[in-house]
């Protein structure tokens, strides 16, 4: 059956640039894809983060360009966004597979770096987010661990914190990292890829050594890393960011055995990718972990459907319509 393919780029300001070891982002660049056929109409967004692996935005485009001139191509390999949402667009077309029920899913709310993570957790906590997310390797780290022990001490019960190095601590930094987190055991959730991609055989020795759970993230999109969603190749959490992984069929049947140890994040994309990657999450019902999707209030536009909150409700995803997104582009 053949297929008509139109693309359409978005540029999206953040409303406060987000600070990452990385440095800083002001701005997310994408596409959004539509497939339309006889049978019915699938969308899928293009979402790159180059600094995990993904093609760039001038790499995505271009496949894009060949794509809409001829629809018949295959699921492009080197270049997981685009594959990721040309699968998913797919996928919705009724020849292809019908999708899961939506379910309820908690949502770990994202602190800002720095020392207003204390005050804004406690906001966050008020809200009802039971999990919280906060950036390291921003600051100095003498100042991050000072802020670290405060925001700990003043979690209330239950309340647990996940920490993001993305993979920029040295082996030093990381060992007095792992000094402090030790101490709360109660409230700490994991430390997020501290090391870069290449150290995860030191990750796990740490690991293993401290007590401190440590979730791959970054790890998973190298070139080895389908090897750690093997079931028994890691021991901690697995942080999948969906729409940077590929084709989205192949996925699922990847992380179906570890579905227990995956947690689900965001590329900050917009409703239709975040729609894909939920869309996914619901064929994993081992999937129970808090999602890392408190993120669609970054951007001052309309193209996230659901509102901030700490549970994504199926009542809010059931008036998902894609194509009131690609209109507002």
């Amino acid at each position: 059956m053949s297929h008509l393919v139109t693309v359409k780029p978005y540029r999206r300001r953040f409303r406060k640039p987000l600070q990452t070891a990385h440095g800083e982002w002001a701005l997310r660049e994408g596409f959004l894809l539509r497939v339309e056929s006889e049978a019915g109409v699938g969308y899928g967004e293009v979402a790159p983060i180059p600094e995990f692996g993904s093609e760039t935005v001038g790499q995505a485009a271009e496949f894009l360009q060949r794509l809409v001139r001829d629809p018949g191509l295959e699921l492009p390999r080197g270049l997981p966004c685009c594959a990721f949402a040309l699968s998913a667009a797919l996928m919705q077309i009724p020849e292809g597979r019908p999708p899961c029920r939506p379910r309820v899913y908690d949502v770990s709310a994202l602190l800002p770096a720095g020392a207003a993570a204390v005050r804004q957790a406690r906001e966050k906590i008020d809200l009802g987010y039971q999990n919280l997310k906060w950036k390291i390797g921003v600051e100095p780290i003498a100042k991050e661990l000072v802020t670290c022990r405060s925001l700990l001490e003043s979690l209330p019960t239950g309340v647990k914190l996940r920490l993001d190095a993305n993979a920029s601590l040295s082996c030093d930094d990381f060992e007095r990292w792992l000094e402090l987190l030790a101490a709360f055991p109660e409230q700490v959730d994991y430390l997020e890829q501290p090391l870069p991609c290449g150290h995860e055989a030191s990750m796990a020795l740490c690991m293993e050594s401290s007590g401190v759970s440590i979730a791959l993230d970054e790890s998973l999109n190298a070139a080895v890393g389908a090897s750690f969603l093997s079931v028994g190749a890691w021991a901690g959490p697995l942080v999948v960011k969906a729409p940077l992984m590929g084709d989205i069929a192949s996925l699922r049947e990847l992380l179906r055995p570890v579905a227990g140890q995956v947690v689900l994040s965001s590329v900050f994309e917009a409703g239709v990718g975040l729609e894909n990657a939920l869309s996914l999450a619901d064929t994993l019902p081992e999937m129970s972990r808090p999602i890392g999707f408190d993120t669609v209030g970054a951007f001052d536009d309309q193209l996230n459907h659901i509102a901030p909150s700490p549970r994504v409700q199926p009542a809010e995803r059931e008036s998902y319509n894609p194509e009131t997104i690609w209109n507002l582009i």
